[in-house]
């Protein structure tokens, strides 16, 4: 694919082509997570590999059980359900709320939390309505990032574990759980994650000078499976906040090079390992073959 076929440099108006529409130019070229992730999976099915996955920092969260008898209903303050109603019911196995709690670290996030659990009193009186009223009106903004549910509460409970993470800068954020009657906080054992950095080859060259390759130009890529089909999906993460994600870990994330025209050039795994776009199919396995027949006395 050429330079000149995949770009519009002239600006001419008409069917979008490989990321560009109507009129759009060099700085409005997109390239789709989706594309990369399915060169990078057929670069490395051909050599037999996988992309080595990535542990992610949890984050604190608190689970609050309905204890009051009735349903309890609230919009989810991060709006993942758009206009849906969150319903906790008061009664059978679901009972709970999810909160997510905000805080750029682990150790932020657990000081919130157990700033809200002292305040109202979470694991004596679970979700109240002095809780959701406060929340419903904004005043916990600046606290919870989303609620939502409803979840078993001790099933919920039982998966918060004692966590050590180190950020990329070394420093080490420690959450111990924390368990009342009806309301508990705490983090989660950190999980693995398929992700890359997709590092863009652009060029730049002066007036009668060499190009000189532009520095620090890239995107984390993330790639998801939906639980229920294992259909995949990728969304771009810029590595500044991904270095939050990854911690420690950032620094070993596979490295996929990108031709500005969106072909994938090389893959570094990052344990000595690499793969080109020339590199040629892996042989099948000897073993894998079928044995010959039995030769006539």
């Amino acid at each position: 694919m050429s330079l000149d076929k995949s770009f519009n440099p002239s600006a001419k108006k008409g069917q979008p082509t490989n990321g560009f529409g109507p009129g759009q130019a060099w700085q409005d070229k997109v390239l789709e997570g989706d594309t990369i992730w399915a060169q990078v999976k057929s670069m490395l099915d051909a050599q037999g590999l996988s992309l080595p996955q990535t542990p992610r920092r949890p984050d604190v969260r608190m689970i609050v059980s309905n204890v009051s008898g009735s349903d309890i209903r609230f919009h989810n303050p991060g709006d993942h359900s758009g206009s849906k109603e969150e319903v906790i019911p008061g009664t059978g196995d679901k009972t709970a709320v999810m909160v997510m709690v905000k805080g750029a670290t682990l150790t932020e996030q657990a000081a919130n939390a157990q700033e809200l659990f002292k305040l109202y009193d979470l694991g004596a009186e679970g979700l109240s309505a002095r809780f959701v009223e406060d929340m419903k009106a904004g005043k916990l903004a600046d606290y919870i990032d989303e609620a939502y549910g409803p979840a078993p509460f001790e099933q919920q409970a039982s998966k918060l574990v004692d966590v050590s993470w180190k950020s990329q800068d070394g420093t080490v954020s420690t959450v111990s759980p924390v368990s009342g009657a009806n309301a508990a906080f705490g983090a989660r054992a950190a999980t693995n994650e398929t992700v890359f950095l997709a590092a863009f080859q652009i060029y730049v060259k002066g007036t009668g000078t060499t190009p000189e390759l532009a520095e620090g130009y890239g995107m984390n890529i993330a790639v998801s499976s939906d639980w229920q089909t294992g259909a995949e999906s990728t969304r771009p993460i810029v590595p500044q906040v991904a270095k939050t994600y990854y911690g420690e870990f950032f620094d070993a994330i596979p490295v996929v090079t990108v031709h500005p025209d969106g072909q994938i050039k090389k893959i570094d795994l990052q344990n000595g390992q690499t793969v080109s776009h020339d590199t040629l199919p892996k042989k099948p396995d000897n073993h894998s073959a079928k044995p010959d027949a039995p030769k006539s006395p």
